[in-house]
């Protein structure tokens, strides 16, 4: 079961990306909810080990457990999936199901996406099933020369705010899980997630800056 929109209000409101409150443009429309269409919007991906998952005595558990992670850096919505290996083909998966059709809902372009310098998404583009996806999506690939880019910073912190308040309380609830199961509480916590960033933007764009800009702790 996934946290109430409650919860999330609670838990993501003071973690948010110090610059994601100036980044939203929300669409005038009592209807819907939309995103600055602009010259497309730039992402980053990337991919974390969580844990591995054991059988426990004839049960089997989910084995290696890995979470692909997309933040977009023009509006701080983000997207996760849960894995049970690292590859490409999972890469495009999380694109494909969970960001493409967010965005071309909302009549938005994605511009880039930028990565780490990996298997999983770097290759010849002729061959490559991540680079092929991008190439025919008329999406541009920019990969991080060099580990410590601070860029990838977004899903970083994405994915420790993750850690802390849906994965590990998740595993302390219910032990025994399939990655079905897990990726249904997910996809809830997440919507949530993206709902609040939209609602306090909408809430907060014609109102004075605070003060007091809420630190980044994880």
């Amino acid at each position: 079961m996934g946290p109430s929109q409650e919860h999330v209000r609670e838990q993501a409101a003071p973690h948010a990306h110090p610059n994601w409150s100036s980044m939203i443009e929300l669409e005038e429309n009592k209807e819907t909810e939309g995103l600055d269409c602009g010259q497309g919007h730039s992402l980053f991906q990337e991919l974390f080990f969580f844990c591995t998952v054991k059988n426990v005595g004839d049960v089997p558990g989910p084995g290696c457990i890995y979470v692909e992670t997309v933040v977009d850096r023009d509006s701080g919505i983000a997207f996760a999936k849960v894995y049970s290996s690292k590859n490409a083909m999972n890469a495009v998966d999380i694109l494909a199901s969970r960001v493409a059709p967010f965005f071309e809902r909302r009549g938005v372009a994605i511009k880039e996406i930028h990565t780490r310098k990996t298997s999983e998404y770097c290759g010849l583009p002729t061959v490559h099933p991540f680079e092929t996806h991008l190439a025919t999506s008329h999406i541009r690939h920019l990969p991080m020369e060099h580990p410590g880019q601070p860029c990838n910073y977004l899903c970083e912190q994405f994915y420790r705010f993750l850690l802390k308040e849906f994965f590990m309380p998740a595993l302390r609830r219910k032990f025994l899980f399939s990655l079905d199961d897990l990726q249904k509480g997910l996809d809830i916590f997440v919507e949530s997630y993206n709902a609040m960033q939209l609602k306090r933007e909408n809430q907060s764009k014609n109102a004075p800056p605070p003060s007091v800009n809420f630190p980044v702790d994880l």
